[in-house]
């Protein structure tokens, strides 16, 4: 019996122990000890007390504000309600508060915590910030043009202009889009899913104040797929070496983009001497050939005349082919894609006999900007045909000739395809 009253009291009595250090946790301050240190900054980069160390103990799990009141009573808040473990924290401060540097002057700092039950505690001091750096670079006459690009190669609205004048030095700088529909991109302020632009290279470094200028085609100049078709928001934001952080966006929006893709359907292209269907062609005589260009691609790709059937004198190539009033001229067209036939000894003019990659009923034609423009759309196919009357004799004979398509002042596609010899003969001779 009284070891059973023993046992009793004894576990009472730890009960109560354990109920008394409970109620003492509950009722002691949420804060331990805090600190802002040192007390006066000069938030300026210039490496002599630029910042402070704010270091404080939470002695219980909670959450925490910290802020700065100014003169007029208002709060710039560096923390706002985080929760936070029960343990000892310290962060080092430069003054930024929301990306710009507080301006100068004496500021009381709080350090705040509350926790679940209600409780809360706070600590506060004084703080003094002199010779602030708070000029935040901006982006004068920040500008995209045009604000709608198609990119794929065809010349016409490949690419856009992204410039600005940076107005300081800053340590950091990103120019980059993002698709505000992108489920990924849940946070607008900061997109997971970003396209970074590379700033085109001059004397002038990105960093540096001046005049700055992004050419973007949406990384289709490097072979790469550019991004899906759509409104996307382009961002340029800049840190100096104090904090100071400016962000400025506009619109751009992508449309028919992608990599442009097109044969010689097999490489192959019909050559004949209508004399007497071999190679061996009389001066004044003629060399027919026949091709087939086929779209592969998912964008469509633009071509122009000569159209096929154009008829060539030897001594002619596309800038010398004579064409109707009502036509475009046949000069070289950066994004166009033609025909043509190259020849060993052609008088110095690469390419010189051009044709459209098919027949106008194998084209979409349209006016883009009161001009026609015309298009063999992706899973299309062309026809080419025409006729070169030979009326020399080239410095070397015979000669190879051979076909291939051309992406004017982008690429050759199919060069060399099906190379044959051909004989021009000479009755002088």
């Amino acid at each position: 019996m009284i070891h059973s009253l023993r046992s009793f009291l004894s576990g009472a009595g730890l009960l109560g122990l354990a109920l008394f250090l409970l109620a003492a946790c509950a009722n002691s301050p949420l804060i331990g000890a805090a600190s802002v240190e040192p007390a006066h900054i000069s938030p300026n980069a210039d490496g002599n007390s630029d910042i402070t160390r704010i270091r404080y103990t939470l002695r219980q799990p909670g959450y925490i504000s910290i802020y700065f009141i100014d003169a007029q009573g208002q709060r710039h808040y560096f923390r706002q309600d985080q929760s936070r473990a029960a343990r000892t924290f310290e962060v080092l401060w430069g003054g930024v508060i929301a990306g710009r540097v507080l301006p100068d002057g004496d500021y009381t700092w709080v350090i705040a915590a509350r926790d679940d039950a209600g409780n809360s505690d706070e600590k506060r001091g004084a703080l003094r910030i002199s010779d602030a750096d708070t000029a935040a670079p901006a982006f004068d006459n920040f500008a995209v043009n045009p604000s709608v690009i198609s990119p794929n190669q065809d010349g016409i609205d490949d690419r856009a202009a992204i410039t600005y004048w940076l107005t300081k030095e800053v340590e950091t700088i990103q120019v980059y889009l993002y698709d505000p529909r992108d489920p990924e991109n849940i946070d607008p302020a900061n997109p997971t899913r970003r396209f970074p632009l590379a700033e085109t290279e001059r004397e002038i470094k990105p960093t540096a104040p001046g005049f700055h200028f992004y050419d973007y085609d949406g990384g289709i100049d490097r072979g790469a797929d550019p991004p899906p078709d759509g409104a996307y928001i382009v961002v340029a934001e800049a840190r100096d070496r104090v904090g100071n952080h400016t962000v400025v966006t506009s619109t751009l929006t992508l449309v028919d983009g992608g990599l442009p893709r097109a044969d010689i359907v097999r490489g192959e292209i019909t050559l004949l001497d209508p004399s007497d269907g071999d190679l061996n062609i009389p001066i004044g005589g003629a060399l027919i050939f026949t091709a087939t260009i086929e779209n592969y691609g998912q964008v469509p790709i633009r071509t122009a005349g000569p159209w096929p059937g154009a008829v060539y004198r030897s001594d002619q190539n596309f800038n010398t082919l004579a064409y109707a009033a009502d036509e475009s001229s046949w000069f070289e067209q950066s994004g166009t894609w033609r025909f043509a036939l190259n020849f060993q000894s052609n008088f110095g003019q690469d390419f010189p006999f051009r044709y459209a990659v098919g027949r106008r009923e194998d084209l979409r034609c349209e006016l883009i900007d009161g001009r026609e423009q015309c298009f063999l759309d992706p899973g299309r196919r062309g026809l080419v045909y025409g006729t070169i009357l030979w009326v020399d004799v080239p410095a070397r004979n015979p000669f190879r000739i051979w076909g291939g398509l051309l992406h004017e002042d982008v690429a050759v596609v199919n060069n060399f395809a099906d190379t044959q010899e051909v004989n021009i003969l000479d009755p002088r001779q």
